[in-house]
């Protein structure tokens, strides 16, 4: 891949994400530049990535055109069904190769760099990554990571928004926002377990589910900055003071630590 490319692919990019913005919608504008913004943000944390794992040429601009690409299919999908929950709508990473492959988008691209973007943005929204070969595996986990990170910060700083002054929380709600926290959660964190996305009740819930990410942050790298930005400590302040939930708290932390101190 050469630089011209990617310059022209961020070109497309934001003329395509342009034609979604419509005059006197402001609920469809905001949305629409909520992820134009969180894609240029992946962007960078996707270049600063590849510097801190010195990887160079080519592979450099290839992963930042899956970060580019990676959310390309939630324009269409808010656009038609008002919402970015893919249970209720479209998966949006099969949607994003759909509008790809509509576009001919990655036409002129060598087959093996077009089939590296495809899956790592196929598979950047699953809950695991499925077995792929060694080079894709490696900009998968990339992608990954770099989504993580901006969504702990916009995470981070909307659920501060929603205790401190909700009139002014403009996200979907999709959770009623009460004290529970589900006992098989905080069993899953403590054993070091993903949680099933369909166990979440309450905000509290996805609170827990989002600092177990860690456990699901391939890079070193990747896990220091979530760390320290302060991300896992804003959203565990914002969460109920039990004895249940210092313990999950502590073991995050630890954990943390463990893989910092080993970087």
């Amino acid at each position: 891949m050469k630089k011209e490319q990617l310059s022209t692919f961020k070109t497309w990019f934001t003329e395509y994400a342009a034609t979604f913005y419509t005059a006197g919608d402001d609920f469809l504008n905001r949305n629409i530049l909520l992820k134009e913004c969180h894609t240029h943000r992946v962007c960078n944390e996707m270049r600063q990535l590849a510097g801190a794992l010195e990887m160079k040429g080519s592979d450099v601009l290839l992963a930042e055109v899956i970060a580019l690409f990676h959310d390309v299919g939630r324009f269409p999908q808010f656009k038609q069904y008002r919402t970015y929950k893919d249970t209720i709508s479209e998966n949006h990473c099969l949607l994003a190769l759909r509008v790809l492959a509509e576009h001919d988008v990655l036409a002129e691209l060598p087959d093996d760099e077009r089939v590296v973007i495809e899956n790592a943005i196929e598979f950047h929204g699953a809950r695991e990554l499925p077995l792929l070969d060694e080079r894709t595996m490696h900009f998968a986990k990339m992608i990954r990571d770099a989504d993580k990170i901006d969504i702990f910060d916009l995470l981070a700083a909307n659920y501060r928004i929603l205790a401190e002054e909700p009139e002014k929380f403009l996200w979907e709600l999709e959770f009623p926002d009460t004290p529970e926290c589900s006992p098989e959660i905080i069993d899953a964190l403590l054993n070091r377990r993903l949680i099933d996305y369909h166990k979440i009740r309450t905000v509290n819930d996805a609170k827990l589910l989002q600092i177990g990410w860690v456990y699901d942050v391939y890079f070193d790298w990747s896990i220091k900055q979530i760390h320290d930005r302060g991300y896992l400590e804003t959203i565990i302040d914002l969460l109920p003071k039990t004895e249940q939930i210092n313990q999950v708290s502590c073991h995050i932390m630890d954990y943390v630590q463990t893989r910092i101190r080993s970087d």
